[in-house]
């Protein structure tokens, strides 16, 4: 019998509202939220737990200074509000076995460097909550010594993470802040464009120049063109991610899922529609590996609530079915963001993929190459560790 998913949600009344304040994605997050809580994929208040498979709600706590100061300048901080706590509870209590999969829907600002804001990212969380998956677990509490139950056992540690970012921005901030650290392989899949923003994530851009260097081939991207169709989406991912996961052998899993490549998102650039985006969130999910899902880019607020409902559903192992209608019950503010079809699909549209053969193939070809760096490097040690253990 397959064990239930364990998934965390984190979410608290205070955290909207504070990400609500962007004024990128205002009004998103509260929006986003409702519409998982219409579907039922939370857990009541009271903490019932009849009916089908939920989320765990748990709230998040302030970062503290020194939080904030394992990745941030301190001059930097001094001078923003930072919502930065959600993503590191979230990667807390994967590290410490309490959950499988974490969701902060309002998490995954990808471009905040250390010492400065960039697009509309203010605070790396995705860096802080990767470091905190990599930190010792916490032991559990000391039964009593009247309890004959067994003493739970520690949490394996997790020393390798594959940061996975399907944003259609370049996911440079973590990239730069992972760039030298072979215990970090950051992968982003974006459109790669003249004068696109960040302008960085090109196909040959994969870590250190320096062939010795220990994170050679650790920052890889798959850098595509315009017009990105659901075919091609599924193509690169069998023939780049898939394999690029497999050869790092990662022991957790955080994934940045922005929505800005989505069908109706103002950016325009491609046409993905969300289904391909639950064919990601379910092969991420495949590998069984402890998992952090977090938001990103999305600009079209009902469509990022579309998605990331949706997405909260696939984690659970019961995927809403693409026709669902939204829930008349939601409250009538909301409900009017999902005119006029009031479904949840977003169907993907008639842009033209500009994608060729040539340019897909180019791109297969070098992430075979980046592949074999992998196995070359990663199955010696796995050998190794195995002979070592025998």
């Amino acid at each position: 019998m397959t064990r239930t998913r364990r998934v965390a949600y984190v979410h608290s009344g205070e955290l909207i509202g504070a990400a609500d304040c962007l004024p990128a994605n205002e009004g998103r997050a509260w929006l986003v939220h409702s519409l998982v809580d219409a579907f039922s994929l939370v857990y009541d208040s009271d903490g019932s737990r009849e009916g089908p498979a939920r989320a765990q709600i748990i709230e998040p706590e302030r970062a503290s200074r020194a939080d904030l100061l394992k990745f941030h300048d301190e001059r930097y901080i001094d001078y923003v509000q930072l919502v930065a706590e959600a993503s590191t509870t979230a990667a807390r209590i994967l590290r410490d076995g309490e959950a499988d999969v974490a969701i902060n829907w309002t998490g995954g600002r990808h471009h905040a460097k250390r010492g400065e804001a960039s697009g509309f990212c203010y605070v790396n969380d995705i860096v802080l909550a990767i470091m905190e998956l990599r930190s010792s677990p916490k032991p559990p509490p000391p039964s009593s010594s009247l309890d004959s139950s067994p003493q739970p056992s520690l949490p394996s540690r997790i020393s390798r993470v594959l940061y996975l970012d399907i944003d259609l921005h370049h996911g440079d901030g973590v990239e730069s802040a992972f760039f030298t650290s072979p215990y970090v392989l950051t992968l982003s899949v974006h459109l790669h464009a003249p004068l696109f923003f960040p302008s960085s994530g090109a196909l040959d851009s994969t870590g250190p120049a320096n062939p010795k260097a220990p994170s050679r081939g650790h920052a890889l991207n798959v850098a595509l063109e315009p017009g990105l169709g659901e075919a091609n989406f599924k193509r690169v991912w069998d023939s780049c991610v898939e394999k690029v996961a497999k050869e790092y052998g990662a022991d957790a899993v955080v994934v940045q899922v922005g929505v800005d490549g989505m069908v109706g998102d103002p950016c325009k650039e491609w046409n993905l529609p969300l289904s391909a985006y639950g064919y990601a969130l379910e092969r991420v999910l495949r590998w069984n590996k402890r998992t952090l899902v977090l938001g990103g880019g999305g600009y079209n607020s009902a469509n990022a609530a579309r998605a990331w409902a949706y997405l909260t559903s696939v984690a659970l192992g019961r995927p809403l079915p693409l026709d669902s209608p939204i829930p008349s019950d939601l409250d009538a503010e909301f409900y009017a963001h999902f005119a006029p079809d009031f479904a949840l699909d977003v169907p993907e549209g008639n842009m033209r993929d500009q994608n060729t053969e040539e340019t897909l193939s180019k791109v297969e070809k070098a992430f075979e190459e980046y592949a074999g760096v992998l196995h070359e490097r990663w199955a010696k040690k796995r050998e190794l560790k195995q002979g070592v253990q025998s």
